[in-house]
């Protein structure tokens, strides 16, 4: 077993993602799991700041991939279908995909993946895959009110810890995939939100309303744009989007 070979827990940590980095610059072997109750300096993609209130699950895991750069995309947005399965097991909810790293219920946000890695030129020395879930908070603690809490939308409590195993024990299977080069990308294409539907996408300071195609192997999102272009969206943290359709719940933008 490579993941969860260590795990590392702690009741509050500034970032567990910033912990793991550290470890990973220190020689730490690949698969430990750093696993905090709170985090005081959270953060998503674009660096914005994100809740951890406490009753979330908030775990970083450490891992070497001998993988380029260019790959680190397509482990990122398809590392949410194993995440994605261990809720619905742990919940019954359908949780939903929204690319590039959001975990969604009806339309709210329950949880989100933000990939870092540290690379030299194209070679991948190391990966963090953080995983910040809303598992028993408060809605009204979160404070976002595009977002909730599995707790919220199934009302009861959720036991944390086999819903912690159970993502180590699937990430661990999503990781031998992906270093054999394979990803779920049907498993992927069947929660994902935007998926044949409109959206608006901004990159900097264009902006493309389209129909969102499908997910490329690398982890893209291809949009075809209104005036005929064909677009494919890599850039996350430079991507906002949105959907544009009637349906008022999926129009949430990316965090």
């Amino acid at each position: 077993m490579i993941v969860g070979r260590r795990v590392l827990r702690l009741e509050e940590v500034p970032s567990s993602n910033d912990l793991a980095k550290r470890y990973g610059r220190e020689g730490e072997p690949e698969g430990l799991v750093v696993v905090a109750e709170r985090q005081t300096q959270g953060r998503g993609r674009r660096g914005r700041e994100w809740s951890s209130p406490p009753g979330g699950l908030y775990m970083s895991i450490l891992l070497r991939p001998e993988a380029p750069t260019p790959q680190l995309l397509r482990m990122s947005v398809f590392s949410g279908v194993p995440v994605a399965l261990a809720l619905e097991q742990a919940t019954g909810l359908n949780i939903g995909l929204k690319w590039p790293n959001d975990l969604l219920v009806a339309g709210r946000k329950v949880g989100g993946i933000l990939m870092e890695s540290v690379t030299v030129g194209s070679k991948v020395k190391f990966v963090v895959l953080g995983i910040g879930l809303n598992v028993n908070s408060r809605r009204s603690d979160i404070g976002v009110s595009e977002a909730t809490s599995l707790c919220e939308e199934k009302g009861c409590k959720i036991e944390i810890e086999p819903l912690l195993a159970d993502i180590i024990l699937r990430i661990e299977a999503f990781y031998k995939d992906f270093v054999d080069g394979r990803v779920p990308a049907d498993e992927y294409a069947t929660r994902s939100t935007v998926l044949q539907r409109r959206v608006e996408a901004t990159l900097g300071q264009e902006r493309f309303v389209g129909r969102a195609l499908h997910i490329a192997d690398d982890g893209a999102l291809v949009l075809k744009s209104d005036e005929g272009l064909v677009l494919r969206l890599s850039w996350v943290n430079e991507t906002s989007l949105r959907t544009l359709d009637e349906d008022a719940d999926f129009e949430k933008f990316l965090d």
